[in-house]
C-alpha cells in the first residue's frame, strides 16, 4: 500500500475503480440537486450567458461547477481576503505575473511570495459564515484569489459571474450570492459523506505537516481544505463530461503525465527532451510512465511528461499527429486537474482529465518523492470512442 499523504482514490481498495464509479454517480446527483435548489439562479445565468456575446458559452456542467466554485471559495477564503491589505494583494498579483514571465527571476520571486503569502494566510479562517454577500466583498475575494497565484483560471471564469451579478437589480444581488454560498454548504456536507473516504488524510496533513510550509511559496496550494479536494474531484468529472464530445472528434490522442509518475529520479531517468515534454526512453520496465507509453503504442496514443507550457499544444501541430486533430488527456492531482482543463479549453484543445491515484511529488508533498500511479482502466475508458 503506497504512503498516503493527503488523498488516495484507492481508499482501502487495491485500485481506484470504485472511486470512478462513485464520482460519476455523485456528479450526477450534484447536477440534479443544484437545479432543484437554485433553478432560477442557474436559469438566469444561462439566459444571460446566451445573450452576452463576449462571455464564452457555458453548458450546464460548467455552470454548476463554476457556481459551486464561487460558493466554496467564498466560504473558505473570503475572511482571509477581507483581512488582507489592498497594497499587499496588488504586490502579490504583480509577483505572480512576474513569476510566469521570467524563469531567471522565479527562484527569488518564489522566496518573496512565500514570505508575503505567509503573512496573508495568517488570517485564514475556513468556513467563516459571517461575511456579507455583496459585490464589494466578491471583488476583494477575486483580487485576493488572483494575488495568491493559485486561482488564475478560477478567477477568469468567476469574473463572468461577477458581471452577471452586477446585471441584476440591486436588491437581488445579495440573495443570489447567498444562494451560491448555501449551495456550497450543502456540497461540503454531502461531498464529505460521498467522497470523504478518499480524503481522510487531508486533515492530518494540515494539522501535523503543513505548519512547516508557512513561509513556502506553495503554502496556499498545499494548505487547501478537504472540501476543495472534493470540489476539484467533482470539477474534473464535470469538465470531462462537458468536453467529451470535442475530445471524441479528434483522431490523434496525447497523454500528458507529471514527472512524479516515473520510477527513477530526474538524474537517473533517460527520457528524451522534446518541444512537447519529455518522451520516455523505456529504461525501466517497472516505471509507470514506461508502461503507459507502451500502452499508447498498442492503443494509438502518444505520451509526454508535462511541458513547461500547455500552449505548445495549441494551434496546428501536424508533427504530433500528421493529418489528424489532436486531443489531450491531462494527468495530475485533483487540486490542479480542473484548472488545467479550463486552461487547455481556453487554448482550443479538446481534452479529458485523469487524476493521480495519490500525490507524492517532491516539489510539494514528500521530502524525496514517491512514485505516483494512475488507473489504466480509466485511461482506456477515456480513450474509448463512446460518449
Amino acid at each position: 500500500m503506497p504512503e498516503i499523504i493527503t488523498y488516495s482514490l484507492r481508499a482501502s481498495h487495491n485500485n481506484s475503480d470504485e472511486y470512478y464509479q462513485t464520482i460519476s454517480a455523485f456528479s450526477t446527483e450534484v447536477l440534479a440537486h443544484a437545479f432543484q435548489q437554485v433553478p432560477e439562479l442557474l436559469g438566469s445565468f444561462q439566459s444571460w450567458n446566451e445573450h452576452t456575446p463576449h462571455i464564452s458559452p457555458r453548458d450546464r456542467e460548467e455552470t454548476v461547477f463554476e457556481l459551486l466554485s464561487l460558493g466554496v471559495l467564498w466560504r473558505v477564503y473570503t475572511p482571509s481576503a477581507l483581512a488582507s491589505r489592498a497594497g499587499a494583494r496588488r504586490f502579490l498579483t504583480w509577483l505572480a505575473v512576474l513569476r510566469k514571465r521570467s524563469d531567471i527571476l522565479k527562484p527569488g520571486v518564489d522566496l518573496l511570495r512565500g514570505w508575503l503569502g505567509g503573512l496573508l494566510s495568517l488570517h485564514k479562517k475556513p468556513n467563516h459564515p459571517a461575511v456579507p454577500p455583496t459585490l464589494k466583498n466578491m471583488d476583494v475575494l477575486l483580487e485576493w484569489l488572483r494575488a495568491s497565484g493559485e486561482f488564475s483560471e478560477d478567477v477568469k471564469r468567476l469574473k463572468a459571474w461577477r458581471e452577471f451579478f452586477a446585471s441584476l437589480s440591486p436588491g437581488a444581488v445579495s440573495p443570489a450570492l447567498q444562494e451560491a454560498i448555501d449551495l456550497a454548504g450543502w456540497f461540503e456536507s454531502h461531498s464529505l459523506e460521498r467522497l470523504g473516504e478518499y480524503t481522510g488524510h487531508v486533515e492530518t496533513f494540515l494539522s501535523n505537516t503543513h505548519p512547516r510550509y508557512h513561509w513556502r511559496e506553495d503554502n496556499l496550494f498545499t494548505g487547501r481544505q478537504r472540501v476543495e479536494y472534493h470540489l476539484n474531484m467533482l470539477g474534473s468529472e464535470l469538465l470531462n463530461r462537458s468536453l467529451r464530445a470535442g475530445f471524441l472528434e479528434t483522431t490523434g490522442k496525447i497523454v500528458i503525465v507529471p514527472p512524479c509518475l516515473k520510477a527513477q529520479t530526474d538524474e537517473e531517468c533517460q527520457a528524451k527532451s522534446t518541444p512537447y515534454g519529455e518522451r520516455c526512453a523505456n529504461c525501466t520496465p517497472g516505471c509507470r510512465v514506461n508502461q503507459v507509453t507502451r500502452l499508447g503504442e498498442k492503443h494509438g496514443f502518444q505520451v509526454f511528461m508535462i511541458p513547461d507550457q500547455l500552449k505548445v499544444f495549441s494551434g496546428d501541430r501536424p508533427e504530433l499527429s500528421p493529418g489528424h486533430s489532436v486531443g489531450l488527456v491531462g494527468v495530475s492531482c485533483p487540486l490542479t486537474n480542473a484548472s488545467g482543463g479550463w486552461e487547455i479549453k481556453s487554448l482550443g484543445v479538446p481534452a479529458q482529465g485523469l487524476l493521480l491515484d495519490y500525490c507524492g511529488c517532491s516539489y510539494h508533498w514528500h521530502k524525496v518523492g514517491i512514485p505516483t500511479d494512475i488507473n489504466l482502466n480509466q485511461l482506456l475508458r477515456l480513450m474509448d470512442d463512446s460518449p
